[in-house]
């Protein structure tokens, strides 16, 4: 049994049975002992590395520390960094300090003295934070391209004589094709990591820029200077896992993928675009598990709850989900079927959506097709003769599909669907703006659920805020004596540098804030007299509306977001 296995015995780290699974698994893979219990999940990777640090006398890397400086960076090129599992942190007084996953035999770092010109003192870090660190240092996916730019040049015939013409470049090479191909899986792996919604890759003049949204934001991904000269490359695999035209530059295209990942597959929406530079690429990454979220897990308070359940409970009607793009309707519309779907097995419902966002087991969807005239107002004709009990329309976007939807909530339909509109109460004077009459508006809308998504904070690194402004104080004094509260209770804040369960950013996933009018007898005389927003939204608030900000000022007082989301979104 290896010294560390050994150690980690005494200490009860891990029990004689496990020790003997990482002894099974060093002979049959060659692992190291660290590799092995780390795969096996025996150990957590701070405390194995801190006993692994005592045994061989190299000191552990900070992990706030393993940001390398230009000059150590310019020092070791990156094929040599991935070839020892290594990060070069600092170059001083002729010393250059290097993070390695595995304590290096004294040859090794005699051979980097000889290769680098300059002694190199170690540290230890997880592989997990060293691949990550390195691949942020030297950019994602820089060791695939080292290899395909290497196989390139070996490829490249020699010069041909001056009197003869140019000859093309030589085709594509299969393990060209496939290091093009696990380039492309190594940035949908990081997405994924990332907890991405949308990859984003954009060429320019000089580079081509990486970028993933996350949690509602855009990230800058780090690439090699190699990443320029594959983008087409890159575009071409994609192009072919989504079935479009590879040939076709000049005009967009759209394409759909499927992808195992974690045991499921996830749905990938593909969408491209001609721009100065070449072809920008927008990825959509769908999951099952976030988009058919029950309705409780949106962030509606108790309050909202009992009265979305109540109207969903109605047998017709019109509901209206509005917000920005982004602002997660198609989930809040998704709740609603699953929590339908699952109370009454003897509905039927159909959906009419640009695009079908993800197909459900047991629930009718229709794609529409513009271009050939299947538009939602179209299809919901067509629809309506097929004796539904509940539609869910994708977006009301012009005066025919407003009429349809509302003719089609008058006659014992429940009607689901999307407007954008800065509020809950001004979806109302939107309708009767696209052409709606105002009368049948009264009697069909039911409610409008306005929502917004803010950041939620992440548990394991927010910090109690104790610098709040004057004015922000006075609202949240409000916002708790509204909730009954006799003091506000003490909300927190993202902390500034995160932690790695947020990747830095001290959020982690988002959470929705939300506008709830219920149309009640008062509210219909007013918006069958065409009165203004302003008006409307004062009779509202006697009925018990509340704006987002007051939604999104509880959620602060609950600690799950912080006043830096609520003056972003709100």
């Amino acid at each position: 049994m290896t010294q560390l296995l050994d150690a980690l015995l005494q200490e009860g780290q891990i029990t004689p049975s496990q020790a003997q699974a990482a002894e099974r698994r060093l002979r049959r893979t060659g692992q190291s002992p660290e590799e092995a219990v780390l795969s096996l999940e025996l150990c957590p990777p701070e405390a194995l590395y801190a006993l692994l640090s005592r045994l061989s006398g190299i000191p552990l890397a900070p992990a706030d520390g393993l940001t390398p400086s230009p000059e150590a960076l310019a020092k070791v090129p990156q094929e040599l960094a991935a070839r020892y599992k290594a990060l070069p942190l600092s170059l001083q007084e002729g010393l250059l300090q290097m993070a390695f996953s595995h304590p290096p035999a004294p040859n090794t770092l005699e051979q980097l003295h000889l290769m680098l010109g300059v002694p190199c003192q170690p540290f230890l870090a997880p592989p997990a934070l060293l691949d990550k660190a390195r691949k942020k240092a030297y950019g994602l996916g820089a060791e695939k391209i080292q290899k395909i730019r290497t196989r390139l040049q070996v490829a490249a015939p020699p010069p041909p004589p001056e009197k003869n013409p140019p000859i093309p470049p030589p085709a594509s090479t299969p393990q060209e094709d496939s290091s093009v191909a696990g380039l492309v899986d190594d940035i949908l792996a990081a997405a994924f990591d990332a907890r991405a919604t949308d990859i984003h890759l954009e060429p320019f003049a000089e580079q081509i820029k990486l970028r993933f949204r996350v949690d509602g934001l855009l990230q800058d991904v780090p690439v090699p200077q190699g990443m320029k000269s594959l983008g087409e490359a890159i575009l071409s695999r994609i192009k072919v896992l989504a079935k479009m035209d590879i040939a076709e530059r000049r005009l967009p295209q759209d394409g759909r993928l499927q992808i195992p990942r974690n045991g499921s597959f996830w749905d990938i929406r593909v969408s491209t675009l001609p721009t100065r530079y070449g072809e920008t690429l927008c990825l959509r990454l769908l999951n099952a598990e976030a988009l058919l979220k029950d309705m409780g897990a949106l962030g509606l308070s108790a309050a909202h709850l009992e009265k979305v359940r109540r109207q969903m409970s109605r047998p017709s009607g019109l509901v209206l989900v509005t917000g920005p793009t982004g602002s997660g309707k198609t989930t809040t519309l998704y709740s609603m079927l699953t929590h339908l779907m699952a109370c009454r097995k003897d509905l039927k419902l159909i959906t009419v959506e640009d695009p079908v966002e993800y197909d459900i087991p047991g629930l009718t969807q229709v794609q529409t097709h513009g271009e050939i005239g299947l538009t939602f107002s179209a299809a919901l004709r067509s629809i309506l003769r097929h004796d539904p009990d509940v539609i869910l329309v994708g977006e009301i976007r012009d005066r025919e599909t407003a009429e349809i939807a509302i003719q089609a909530a008058m006659t014992g339909h429940l009607v689901l669907s999307t407007l954008h509109t800065s509020d809950a109460v001004g979806a109302i004077n939107r309708l009767i703006n696209m052409g709606a009459e105002p009368d049948l508006v009264a009697s069909s809308l039911r409610m409008v659920i306005a929502q917004r998504l803010v950041r939620r904070l992440c548990p394991h690194c927010s910090l109690p805020d104790r610098q709040i402004p004057p004015q922000d104080a006075r609202e949240l004094a409000a916002c708790a004596e509204a909730l009954g509260h006799s003091a506000p209770p003490a909300p927190r804040r993202a902390a500034p540098q995160g932690c790695p369960h947020c990747q830095g950013t001290g959020y982690l996933g988002r959470i929705g804030v939300y506008e709830l009018l219920e149309v009640q007898e008062k509210l219909e005389d007013l918006i069958s007299a065409r009165t203004p927003n302003s008006l409307l939204r004062e009779e509202a608030r006697r009925e018990g509306w509340t704006p987002y900000r007051q939604d999104a000022l509880e959620k602060v007082l609950l600690g799950l977001t912080d006043l830096a989301e609520v003056h972003r979104c709100c």
